[in-house]
Parts: C-alpha cells; structure tokens; sequence
C-alpha cells in the first residue's frame, strides 16, 4: 500500500495521530504505575532523575517517532497482513521482539548498569503500547467514508 493521494495521507495521518493520541495518555499513567516503586526507593535514587529535571520535549518526541515509524511500517506491510485485531498482534508482537526484547536481552547481557527487573518492566510497558497502536494502525472498516 503507497501514500501516492491526498487521500491516502489523510488515512494515515489521522490514524496515526489517534495512535498518538492513545500512546500519550496511556504512557504515562502506565509507566508511573509499573516504575513508581523504584523512583522512591533509595537504592535507586541517583538512578532516576527527579520529575522537574526531565525536558518533556524529549519523552513525547521519542514517543512520536515510535508511533510514526511504527505506522509506516504497518503501511508497507499492510496489504500482506491479516486484517484487524489478528495483523496488529502480529505487527505489536513482531515490532517489540525487534525493537525492545533484543536490545533489552544485549542490555543485559553486555552491560551490568541497568537492573533487571526495570528493564523488562521497560519492555512490557513499551509492548503494551506497541500492541495499542497496532490494532488502531491496522483497524479496517468495510464502509467508505
């Protein structure tokens, strides 16, 4: 599937605006409820950097770029995958074993700075997210508007 009418990029920029939309307000209740016991735990003190500290620009600018390349993907690859909720598992589930549990088990494996169990609660959160995005990029309605 191209992006060749005016038509097509509408599509795809409404749906990935929507995905957006949703990765944004469920990313951030979700990853305060899975690393909020480690940011006030004191083993992990110099870990985290304190909430006024963070430039929020670059949080949502990474988020956009996921979901922007995560919809170009689901684009190119639309037409050979299933249609609804079966070619966004498979597009959620093929996404995150490439771009989160490979470098996470390198992470790991390579370098001993990050632990273990924030890692993988990094990886279940971003899938989680991943998995949202998919089944709104994939989403198919039989109806013409």
């Amino acid at each position: 599937m191209s992006l060749k009418t005016a038509k097509d990029w509408n599509q795809f920029l409404l749906r990935l605006f929507i995905a957006f939309g949703f990765w944004e307000v469920i990313s951030v209740p979700l990853r305060s409820l899975l690393f909020s016991r480690f940011y006030y735990d004191s083993i992990y003190k110099n870990f985290f950097q304190s909430v006024g500290m963070i430039l929020w620009v670059g949080p949502i600018l990474a988020d956009l770029v996921q979901v922007f390349f995560l919809g170009v993907i689901v684009r190119l690859a639309k037409d050979s995958l299933p249609t609804g909720i079966v070619g966004g598992l498979i597009v959620a589930i093929c996404f995150s074993l490439a771009a989160y549990v490979g470098p996470a088990i390198s992470i790991l494996n390579f370098v001993n700075v990050l632990p273990n169990l924030i890692v993988w609660l990094w990886v279940f959160s971003q899938f989680l997210l991943t998995l949202l995005a998919s089944l709104i990029l994939t989403y198919t309605s039989d109806e013409g508007f």
